[in-house]
C-alpha cells in the first residue's frame, strides 16, 4: 500500500513539475497595441495575441498578453493597426494566375487599342511560335463588339495567341492558334461551346465560347506552354500572401497539386489548398470504380503538416452548368431582354446533372455547381434535390441572378451560396441591365438576401476572373459601387454587407466549408496564427478607409510571409 501511495505522490509531483513548466513557458511572438477584428463570435475584438507554435495561446488585452512575455518572446507593437484573420478564398484558380502573371495581363484596360499595343510589346520579347497566354480583356467598357483574330494577326503575326477574357469563359484567338487547331466552321465543339463566325467570309472570327475552348487547350504546343507558365506557380503563390490570402479553394488541376505537394515536403508552402477536382474526374457508373479514385485523390494529395496545419487536401467535385451574362451563356428561365432570341442553353440536361450529383454526394463528396442565370441555379438545387444527401458541403458558385422563390431552398437544402462580391460591381453601369432588364436585375448579387433567409454565405475572388484582394472584394461587398465609375451611387442597398458580415463570409465560413473550421478562420485560441497586419486601422463601423487599405504583413502558423516594407 505504502509503494503505492509513493507512486501516486510521485506522479503527482511529476504532474505539478510539467504544469509549472508549461505555464512559464513563453509565447514566441506576442502582438500588442492592435485592432483585432477575430472573426470569432466568442470574442469579436481584441488589442493583443500571443502565439507559440503556430497557434494562438491567448487573446485579450495589452497588459494580460504582454505579462506572458520572457526575453525569447519578439513583441511586435502594431501601433493600433487593424488585425483580421488570414483570408480565405472559397473559389479560386490557381493556374490561371500564372498565366497572367507570365503572359499578359489586360485587367481594367478599357480600350482595345491599348490591349493590342501591349500585345505587340509583349511579342517583341517573345520567340517565334511561343504561345502568349493571359488575357482578363474587358470587351464591355467600350462596347463595340468583341475583338476578331484578324486585328490580333496583325500585332501577333508570328506566335500563336489564345487570351482568356475577365470571365474566363471565352477565348480571344489569332489565326496561327485557329490554324494549329485546326478549328474550323463546322468543327465539333461540347455542349454549350460554340466558334464564332464572321458573317461575311463564314470562317471563325477568332472567338471561341466556352467548351469550344477546348479545341486549344487540346493543342500538344499549347499544354507546353501553359505547363511552362504553370512552373512559375510560386509567384501566385506570393502574390496570394502579399493580399493576405493564406488559404484558397482552388479550382486547378492536378498539375499544380503536384508542386503545391513538392513545396509542402520542403516546408515552403505557406497556402492552405483545399482542392476540388473538376467534373470529368470520371463518367463511369461502376460505384467500386469511383470509391477508390477518389480514396486514391484524398490519399494521394493529402498533406498535413504537425506543425503548421492542413496544407493540402482534396474536397469536392466541380461541375458547370451554364456559362456567362457577358456572352449571353447563363441560362436564364426567360429570354435575354436585349437578344430574345436566346435563353443560354444548360451544359447539362437535368436528370444528366441528377445523377452525377447524386453519385458524387453518394460517395462522401460534396460538389461544387457554377451556375450564374437563374434556370442554371434552379437546375443546380433540383439536382441537389434528387441527391436528398443535406448533411454535405454542397454549394453553388456564383449564383448572379437568382428566382427570389429559390433562395429559401438554398436553407431548406442546406447549400451554400459562394459568390464573388467583384463580379457584382463589375457588372454596374455596363451589361446587367441591358441583358436582364429593370425588373429581374433587383434578383442579381442578392448577398444580403441570402444571409436574412439563414444561408451559408462564402464571398471569395474567382481570381483570375476579378482582383485576387480581399479587401477589394470586402468593400465591393460592403459600398456596392461601381469600381469604373459607370454608376453614381449605392446599387441595390439592401444587398450590401456589413464588414463584419462580409469578414465572416471571407474567412470562418470558408474554414469551415473545408472541414478546417476548427482549425483556422478566426483569431481562436488553439487555432493556427494564420493573420494579416493591414496599414492603417479602420474604423467602427468600418468607413471608406477600407478602399485605400493595403495589407502590410501576413503571417501564416504564426511566420512572417510577407511585408511590404
Amino acid at each position: 500500500m505504502k509503494t503505492v501511495n509513493k507512486l501516486i505522490q510521485f506522479i503527482f509531483l511529476l504532474t505539478v513539475i510539467f504544469c509549472f513548466e508549461v505555464l512559464k513557458a513563453s509565447p514566441d511572438l506576442i502582438v500588442v497595441n492592435a485592432d483585432i477584428r477575430t472573426s470569432d463570435p466568442a470574442v469579436k475584438n481584441a488589442n493583443a495575441i500571443a502565439i507559440e507554435n503556430g497557434k494562438f495561446i491567448a487573446i485579450g488585452g495589452n497588459d494580460e498578453i504582454s505579462q506572458l512575455s520572457d526575453s525569447n518572446t519578439v513583441v511586435i507593437n502594431a501601433e493600433g493597426k487593424t488585425i483580421l484573420p488570414g483570408f480565405i478564398d472559397s473559389h479560386t484558380h490557381l493556374s490561371s494566375g500564372s498565366k497572367i502573371v507570365t503572359g499578359i495581363n489586360l485587367t481594367g484596360i478599357r480600350e482595345k487599342s491599348v490591349w493590342l499595343d501591349m500585345i505587340a510589346q509583349r511579342v517583341k520579347t517573345m520567340e517565334p511560335g511561343e504561345w502568349l497566354l493571359g488575357g482578363r480583356w474587358d470587351y464591355t467598357f467600350e462596347n463595340k463588339g468583341l475583338p476578331t483574330r484578324w486585328e490580333l494577326d496583325r500585332v501577333s503575326p508570328n506566335n500563336p495567341v489564345a487570351l482568356s477574357d475577365i470571365d474566363g469563359h471565352s477565348m480571344w484567338v489569332n489565326s496561327l492558334a485557329i490554324e494549329e487547331a485546326n478549328i474550323r466552321a463546322n468543327s465539333e465543339v461540347p455542349l454549350g461551346g460554340q466558334i464564332l463566325i464572321n458573317q461575311l467570309s463564314g470562317s471563325p472570327n477568332g472567338i471561341l465560347l466556352e467548351g469550344a475552348m477546348e479545341l486549344i487547350w487540346d493543342i500538344p504546343t499549347y499544354i507546353r506552354d501553359s505547363d511552362l507558365s504553370r512552373d512559375k506557380i510560386e509567384q501566385v503563390l506570393d502574390y496570394a500572401n502579399s493580399f493576405g490570402i493564406t488559404s484558397v479553394h482552388d479550382m486547378s488541376s492536378r498539375i499544380e497539386l503536384d508542386k503545391y505537394k513538392d513545396l509542402a515536403r520542403n516546408k515552403k508552402l505557406f497556402l492552405r489548398v483545399f482542392w476540388g477536382e473538376h467534373s470529368k474526374f470520371s463518367q463511369e457508373d461502376d460505384h467500386t470504380y469511383n470509391a477508390k479514385l477518389i480514396n486514391q485523390l484524398i490519399k494521394d494529395y493529402k498533406f498535413h503538416d504537425q506543425d503548421r496545419g492542413p496544407l493540402i487536401e482534396f474536397g469536392f467535385i466541380k461541375y458547370v452548368i451554364d456559362g456567362v451574362l457577358s456572352t449571353h451563356t447563363a441560362a436564364l428561365i426567360n429570354p435575354y431582354s436585349d437578344r430574345p432570341e436566346i435563353i443560354g442553353e444548360p451544359f447539362y440536361i437535368q436528370a444528366e446533372i441528377n445523377r452525377l450529383v447524386k453519385r458524387a454526394n453518394s460517395l462522401g463528396m460534396p460538389v461544387a455547381i457554377h451556375a450564374i442565370g437563374d434556370r442554371g441555379v434552379k437546375m443546380a438545387l433540383n439536382a441537389f434535390e434528387f441527391s436528398g444527401n443535406n448533411s454535405l458541403s454542397n454549394r453553388i458558385e456564383h449564383i448572379e441572378i437568382i428566382d427570389p422563390e429559390d433562395i429559401q431552398r438554398f436553407n431548406k437544402l442546406n447549400v451554400t451560396a459562394s459568390m464573388q462580391p467583384n463580379h457584382g460591381t463589375g457588372v454596374i453601369g455596363k451589361y446587367i441591365t441591358p441583358r436582364v432588364g429593370i425588373e429581374r436585375e433587383k434578383y442579381a448579387y442578392v448577398w444580403n438576401d441570402f444571409l436574412r433567409s439563414g444561408v451559408r454565405l462564402a464571398l471569395s475572388s474567382d481570381f483570375a476572373t476579378s482582383p485576387f484582394s480581399p479587401l477589394i472584394q470586402l468593400a465591393d461587398a460592403v459600398f456596392r459601387e461601381s469600381p469604373s465609375g459607370l454608376y453614381e451611387g449605392t446599387w441595390y442597398p439592401e444587398q450590401a454587407l456589413t464588414f463584419e458580415q462580409a469578414l465572416h463570409a471571407y474567412t470562418q465560413i470558408g474554414a469551415d466549408l473545408s472541414g478546417w473550421g476548427d482549425q483556422i478562420g478566426s483569431i481562436s485560441i488553439g487555432k493556427y496564427a494564420d493573420f494579416v497586419i493591414l496599414d492603417q486601422t479602420l474604423s467602427k463601423p468600418v468607413g471608406r478607409e477600407l478602399k485605400s487599405t493595403k495589407v502590410a504583413k501576413t503571417y501564416f502558423a504564426g511566420q512572417l510571409v510577407f511585408s511590404k516594407n
